[in-house]
């Protein structure tokens, strides 16, 4: 295929991806006031107002808070956030909540936007030419479209927080540790989003990282704390120790480890009456043993890994072991897969190892867009829930492929190039 050719078909390739998220996924969004976004927004008028407090742990009273700012029709409840979830639609309280919800959505396609050009630049700075990088972040995108149409459906915020995360990993290729350290400061305090990677920046010795990136904890904390109430944040641990006892967590919305244990081996009468077998210990012990082995494997095998390739087995690791995760959480995911199949496409594919961690790939990317009506209560019956959980098994092998790349013994086969 002529140079022509394949640039004509990947303009025509863009064209069509981004003709389907604006007339498709936004479209429909546009105009509409539904659940989501207008948690954060009520959180950022009761700011404003000075009635924030530990009081939006209450999940009856924040509800009609929301309803008093947003309209009867709607319903959000508050918890488990930070209370600093509040500052993320502050720019925008001042607007009628209908206006504010369109101006994110346009924040968020931005967002989008600049993320797929940020990942270009760690394309770059991994050896790949802008042509290639642009494919894998094509079919990446495709895979994820689900994923960006469930954030612009409520407004929710995680295409904007991928591109935080897009632009530390940028850090971590340039060395750049002022970005890394601030970009993950800022994801965390904002929305816990990236916890797992700051594991990155402390296997390599990047200190000036880890202190940007408490810095800027501190800093946002700091001078929030005279708004948000340091009573508030005594509140918060509370409120997310119950919400991750709650019966909900089973709820096959929830694409989650924890959720998925959850549903198997622990009745609840109103979410969950059908489990496989009652068996509470095991749903709340396994996904215990299932963290610290999958977080103790990554390290340990990529203890002397590049951080590219670390922070992509990583980042999954982010969303399949949070206790709450829906499918607008998968988006983050998008750099991890960018880093995983370029480091694919730079081995030879000469065993069948090779072969397994294409068709690995291939099946998470197609788990990850599969049309699976998860939520449907059908699938919520006994042994049938087991597949229910398309985006926590696709996941799941993102992580898998990413660890195949960790390994020492593709050094000798690959050569991806990180921090130069």
């Amino acid at each position: 295929m002529s140079k022509f050719l394949r640039r004509a078909g990947l303009l025509l390739g863009w064209l069509a991806v981004w003709g389907y998220i604006l007339a498709w996924q936004l479209g429909p969004s546009w105009g509409a006031v539904t659940h989501g976004f207008v948690g954060h927004y009520t959180a950022a008028r009761l700011l404003i107002g000075g009635d924030f407090g530990p009081a939006v742990y209450d999940d009856d009273w924040f509800a009609g808070q929301v309803q008093t700012y947003t309209g009867p029709a709607v319903y959000e409840i508050f918890t488990p956030n930070l209370p600093t979830v509040a500052l993320l639609a502050l720019p925008l309280a001042g607007l009628p909540p209908q206006a504010a919800r369109d101006a994110w959505l346009v924040v968020s396609l931005a967002a989008l936007l600049a993320t797929c050009g940020v990942l270009v630049g760690v394309g770059l700075g991994l050896g790949q030419s802008p042509e290639a990088s642009g494919w894998i972040l094509l079919v990446g995108l495709i895979a994820l479209l689900p994923a960006v149409g469930a954030n612009l459906a409520v407004g929710q915020t995680y295409l904007v927080l991928g591109g935080l995360l897009a632009l530390a990993l940028l850090g971590l290729v340039y060395r750049r540790d002022g970005l890394v350290g601030g970009l993950l400061g800022l994801a965390f305090i904002l929305k816990t989003s990236g916890l797992f990677l700051w594991v990155v920046p402390l296997l390599h010795g990047r200190w000036r990282a880890l202190l940007w990136g408490g810095g800027t904890i501190l800093l946002v904390a700091v001078f929030s704390l005279p708004w948000l109430g340091f009573d508030t944040w005594l509140a918060y641990p509370a409120a997310v120790s119950a919400f991750s006892r709650r019966g909900a967590l089973a709820v096959p919305a929830y694409q989650t480890t924890t959720g998925l244990l959850t549903h198997l081996f622990s009745y609840d009468p109103q979410w969950n009456p059908a489990p496989i077998g009652p068996w509470p210990v095991v749903a709340s012990v396994l996904p215990s043993i299932i963290r610290i082995v999958s977080l103790g494997a990554t390290l340990w095998i990529g203890r002397r890994s590049d951080p590219a390739r670390l922070f992509a087995a990583l980042l999954p690791l982010t969303i399949v072991l949070l206790p709450v995760a829906e499918e607008y959480h998968f988006v983050l995911l998008l750099g991890s897969m960018f880093v995983v199949i370029t480091d694919l496409l730079r081995r030879p594919v000469e065993t069948a190892a090779d072969w397994a961690g294409w068709l690995a790939l291939g099946a998470a990317l197609l788990l990850m867009i599969a049309p699976i009506p998860f939520k449907s209560t059908g699938w919520a019956v006994g042994w049938w829930a087991l597949l229910a959980y398309p985006r926590l098994y696709g996941a799941w092998l993102v992580w898998a492929v990413a660890m195949w790349g960790l390994s020492p013994r593709l050094d000798a086969r690959s050569s991806l190039i990180v921090g130069n």
